[in-house]
């Protein structure tokens, strides 16, 4: 395959960024649009709350007419959803949780700070201006900006929408994705293991990763180790597809063919990424369609995505990826020597955070443990406990599910 020097993750993730599919755009309401991308800018038509409400209940008052020991008479009273009344001065006004506030009341005293006496309720010290009441706009002013294009939708988001009264919006088209799982030796899930075979777990793990980042799988396959076969299927995914993802056969052995297929098929656009797990990566390109080869390997493979394929996957839908980033002590060290940046799945611990959990391109275990990546850098020797390395909270390791939002522009 042309093009097959080790380039940097970085590079790596440039060039798939070279790739754009143009998804379309759709209209949703905004109890379907959870976990869907945003394609247009919204804003609130109203502010957010609409009017001054009683953050508990309790009474409103002028400040200026209560201290210490004051009794004030009640006028009023006023329930959520009420229209607002119009306090008198030297007076009192019942309130409840979420009802808007009277006309020229300026704080609202919690009903447990008074008690009852005969000539109204009575008062135990002096009250500030603005006690107890969301103002009108506190959260958002009328026109200001919501959501922006490029925002993945989350639960707040859905629920700040339907605050402002917007019940539907146009999100981008969920991304079209076939997944190819290549290798002789794979077998279904319940069926019988022959000798030497294994069960396929790409077959899985990917359509519920294309599901959970909002994505549509429109085919998965499993072909032998077979170049004829191969080619087929890739070929045949990239005329349904705007992300092809492959699994195995993309290393130097002799049953590896999918870099020479690729160069067959598309436009190589790297192959083998200076990272450790996850060297064995390929991508190209036909057109607006981008197809990344997975190592066969399921800990490879899983951490190639997160760490290639989910950035991409926010780019074309206008967002980048929110993940942490930091650098923190490696509390126990790592005993051995790293020829490329070596990729360590971590656990937050006292001081720092700490590689003990298993290690391996076979290794799932791990990233569901996991509370992010620690990044060694290449040719490092064995790492002393204590030593300071690159530290990733990384979405889609550690149950974290990826969240993009707009890029800066």
């Amino acid at each position: 395959m042309p093009g097959d020097s080790l380039i940097s993750v970085g590079d790596a993730q440039e060039r798939l960024q070279e790739v754009r599919p143009a998804l379309g755009r759709e209209r949703v309401p905004v109890a379907s649009a959870l976990g869907r991308t945003l394609a247009e800018p919204l804003s609130t038509p109203i502010p957010l709350p609409p009017f001054d409400r009683a953050a508990m209940d309790g009474y409103a008052v002028r400040a200026a007419d209560v201290a210490a020991g004051a009794v004030l008479p009640v006028a009023g009273r006023t329930l959520a959803g009420d229209s607002p009344g119009r306090l008198a001065p030297g007076r009192a006004w019942r309130v409840f949780t979420g009802a808007p506030i009277p006309a020229n009341a300026d704080s609202v005293v919690e009903q447990e700070a008074v008690r009852g006496g005969a000539g109204g309720v009575v008062f135990g010290r002096p009250v500030p201006v603005g006690r107890n009441i969301m103002r009108q706009g506190h959260e958002r002013l009328a026109g200001a900006t919501v959501a922006a294009v490029g925002d993945r939708l989350t639960v707040a988001h859905l629920g700040l929408l339907a605050s402002a009264g917007i019940d539907d919006m146009l999100v981008w088209a969920r991304p079209r994705v076939a997944v190819v799982e290549v290798g002789s030796e794979l077998a279904p899930a319940g069926a019988a293991l022959g000798p030497g075979h294994i069960y396929g777990v790409h077959r899985v793990w990917i359509p519920a990763a294309v599901a959970e980042w909002g994505g549509q799988v429109v085919s998965v396959v499993h072909v032998p180790d077979d170049r004829a076969d191969i080619g087929r299927a890739v070929d045949n995914a990239l005329g349904v597809a705007d992300l092809v993802l492959t699994t195995g056969g993309v290393s130097v052995g002799d049953a590896d063919f999918l870099p020479d297929v690729l160069a067959e098929l598309a436009t190589p656009l790297f192959w083998r990424v200076a990272m450790h797990p996850g060297r064995a990566v390929a991508a190209a390109r036909r057109r607006d369609r981008l197809i990344v080869a997975l190592s066969g390997n399921p800990g490879a493979a899983y951490l190639s995505a997160m760490v290639l394929v989910a950035p991409w996957w926010a780019y074309v839908h206008g967002g980048r990826l929110v993940g942490r980033q930091s650098v923190e002590p490696l509390i126990g060290g790592f005993p051995r020597p790293t020829r490329e940046p070596r990729y360590l799945s971590v656990r937050r611990v006292p001081g720092g955070v700490a590689a003990d959990l298993p290690t391996g391109a076979d290794v799932l275990t791990s990233y569901l443990h996991a509370d992010g990546l620690a990044i060694v850098p290449a040719g490092a020797p064995v790492v002393p406990s204590g030593t300071a390395v690159s530290y990733w909270e990384t979405p889609g390791v550690g149950g974290m599910s990826p969240r993009w939002m707009a890029a800066p522009v």
